[in-house]
């Protein structure tokens, strides 16, 4: 968890914004939804562990990573995706058909296989790089 914290420090502080948590409440809450989604305990572990360090990232150089209490995160569960955000057109979500996180447009799931992450960590520092 502390690569993102890394690759998100230098943004929240270009934007004099504070890396804050999510509260307890909107953790428990989350779970709550997650379990009841049928989404799988190691998807929620990471995700509860991202959120516990990084509430939100609030549209920051383009980056908007929803926050766990976020509707949006279960608008596309009917096609078994968790949307988690965006940069710009680049959308990450977690896929159910593929079991992964990954990184792609409103028409593709993924690019390729490149931008298709066992790990929310991964996935999210990719996002954070594709301009760098």
């Amino acid at each position: 968890m502390q690569d993102i914290i890394n690759v998100l420090e230098p943004i929240f502080q270009k934007h004099s914004c504070l890396i804050k948590p999510a509260s307890e409440l909107s953790l428990r809450a989350f779970r709550v939804i997650a379990y009841r989604h049928g989404l799988p305990e190691h998807v929620i572990e990471q995700l509860i562990s991202f959120y516990s360090q990084v509430g939100d990232v609030p549209c920051l150089d383009s980056l908007d990573i929803h926050s766990c209490d976020d509707e949006s995160l279960f608008e596309w569960w009917r096609d078994g995706e968790l949307w988690l955000g965006t940069r710009d057109c680049y959308i990450l979500r977690w896929s159910s058909k593929k079991g992964l996180f990954c990184i792609g447009d409103a028409s593709n799931i993924s690019f390729s296989k490149k931008e298709e992450f066992g790990n929310l960590a991964d996935s999210i520092i990719y996002l954070v790089n594709i301009y760098s």
